[in-house]
């Protein structure tokens, strides 16, 4: 075998292709069968010279009733079935349907969900082509009996996550949950050790207590899978995974200024489910003796479904299972991406990204959607998709809105500190406390105004701004810490994906390549967040659109429309 594919002048492209495509056909005719709803389904017939050929049946598909599908802001203009089962087909201004010729709002990698009749076969031999060439390739580079993590980057697949944090982590699980055998995903990751990935430095809170009913939601699904997660993400003869998950209700506080908004959201909040205790000041007092209610008018507590867990061990879980599942995770920095034009596409396609691994290779992958979660610098990733770039159209003019910003996190001991019973406090102030554990140890932190956002060239981390901002308010609002010394143990600085517009995630599809999806945006709020974006995601892919929780309302197009979605109470 080795002799008859060596690499040679004879060995031409077109050999090659007639090579792929008979094993392919011999394959595809030997796994399937006709059948009434069958067009393209090829068979064997035996000829009067005992040759065998392939060739195709052939069957007058019955009428299709057409049904207009409405356009639902940016999540791809699909539609859903009748009652009656008949497909939905997109119409054209002349009222003539739309094919995978002529149809102007798909690229290819849609096509073959929305016309099955037309590309299946195509696309399938496509695939075996590349899956062929790739064996190939890695019998002729001695390769072929190392590991995964030896071979390197792959030369294709059907779906690739850029970022390898835990959003882009929990997509790639919920997708090949989903479609174990069907898809080929891969996650690119610059850096698998997480020494500088925000998962990693966050504080791993879990709350309910939002404004908007997309966070809601979301934070309700993901604290039920959270504290299931040994039941989601536990491995066949692995040992279950432990988030260390502690359950505290957050207790977010609000002065005069703040009561009415705080009001709107409680009532926000008990209509979408959640179990939250609205307290005045003297009942806080009750439940919480160690906090000084001067100046609170009221509070806001979690009863239920909240607390913190230690993220790194859930981004681990969900690797682990991922992995287990067959996903693919490469060790590689994206350098740059490679267009190209679809024949049935107005626009260009997105469908080859340039990567350059540990040892210097510089590798082409190329894939058939693409999901961009890479945090805080997704900003980088615009850039290189020509965003706010020199190009010859629109995208030049766009401002990406995502950024880095950097926030410090502080470790603290105090022996006369609040025991067992001290909630996750959110101070007016937007100052922010909780346990670490016992023994009087805690942590805090507090995002910095506008005009005194940190440097994000390092992660250094500014002691003087804890004695400035954070220790002040902290001693005026937990008794017992004015009662001692506060003695810093230890301080972190992370980073995250700040949407400098209106503080809330990107979520949907690109308006420029439509083979791509962005999440990312989340402010900090990505771990507690992530199984529901992962969920969410994996149901835009495979369905061109969301089935659990809608979150168009975070796609671009309010960018566009400077109709921003604010977050309020967000610390």
């Amino acid at each position: 075998m080795h002799c008859m594919i060596k690499k040679s002048n004879h060995f031409s492209s077109k050999i090659f292709d007639s090579f792929v495509k008979q094993i392919y056909l011999r394959n595809f005719s030997a796994s399937s069968s006709p059948s009434d709803g069958d067009s393209n389904v090829p068979t064997k017939t035996n000829d009067d010279d005992d040759k065998k050929k392939l060739t195709k049946q052939r069957k007058k598909p019955e009428p299709r009733k057409i049904v207009v599908i409405k356009d639902h802001g940016n999540v791809l203009g699909t539609g859903k079935k009748d009652d009656d089962d008949d497909a939905a087909v997109n119409i054209g201004a002349d009222g003539v349907p739309y094919n995978p010729v002529n149809d102007p709002h798909y690229s290819n990698s849609y096509m073959m969900y929305k016309y099955p009749q037309y590309f299946t076969k195509n696309i399938g031999f496509t695939r075996a082509k590349n899956i062929v060439k790739e064996d190939i390739s890695l019998l002729l580079d001695g390769r072929i009996h190392k590991t995964r993590e030896e071979i390197g980057c792959p030369n294709h697949v059907d779906v690739c996550v850029f970022g390898g944090g835990i959003i882009g982590t929990a997509i790639a699980y919920f997708l090949k949950e989903k479609a174990p055998f069907g898809l080929k995903i891969a996650v690119i990751e610059k850096d698998p050790s997480f020494t500088r990935c925000s998962t990693a430095l966050s504080t791993g809170g879990l709350r309910q207590q939002f404004s908007l009913e997309e966070n809601i939601l979301m934070a309700q699904y993901s604290s039920e899978f959270i504290r299931n997660a040994r039941k989601h993400l536990s491995i066949l003869d692995g040992e279950p995974p432990d988030l260390s998950y502690h359950p505290q209700g957050f207790l977010t506080l609000a002065d005069e200024s703040q009561a009415e908004q705080l009001i709107r959201n409680h009532q926000k909040q008990i209509e979408m489910g959640t179990l939250v205790e609205l307290y005045t000041a003297e009942r806080i007092k009750e439940k919480f003796p160690m906090i000084n209610t001067d100046g609170i008018v009221l509070g806001s507590y979690g009863v239920q479904n909240e607390g913190w867990f230690d993220p790194l061990a859930l981004l681990v879980a969900f690797k682990a299972k991922a992995q287990f599942f067959g996903v693919e995770f490469v060790h590689a920095e994206i350098l740059d991406f490679n267009f190209k034009n679809d024949y049935h596409y107005e626009k260009t396609t997105c469908n080859y990204v340039v990567v350059r691994e540990p040892d210097g290779n510089v590798r082409h992958v190329e894939f058939g959607l693409g999901v961009i979660a890479t945090g805080y610098e997704s900003h980088k990733i615009a850039k290189l998709l020509g965003y706010g770039e020199d190009v010859d159209d629109w995208r030049s003019v766009v401002n990406f809105p995502i950024e880095p910003r950097k926030r410090y996190v502080y470790a603290f001991n105090s022996k006369d500190g609040p025991g067992l019973n001290f909630p996750f406090l959110i101070d007016t102030s937007g100052t922010y406390c909780r346990r670490e554990g016992l023994g009087g140890n805690f942590i805090c932190g507090r995002s910095p105004s506008n005009d005194e956002e940190p440097d994000v060239d390092t992660l250094d981390v500014d002691y003087s701004y804890f004695d400035r901002r954070v220790q002040p308010m902290l001693k005026n609002r937990i008794e017992s810490f004015d009662m001692t010394d506060m003695k810093i143990k230890g301080a972190w600085a992370g980073y995250i994906d700040y949407n400098r517009i209106d503080q809330t995630p990107l979520i949907g599809q690109d308006p420029f390549f439509k083979n791509l999806i962005w999440a990312t945006g989340f402010g900090g709020l990505g771990v507690q967040m992530s199984p529901a974006i992962g969920r969410a995601i994996m149901e835009f892919l495979l369905y061109q659109d969301y089935k659990t929780i809608d979150l168009r309302a975070f796609n671009w197009e309010r960018l566009f429309n400077n109709k921003p979605l604010k977050e309020v109470y967000q610390y």
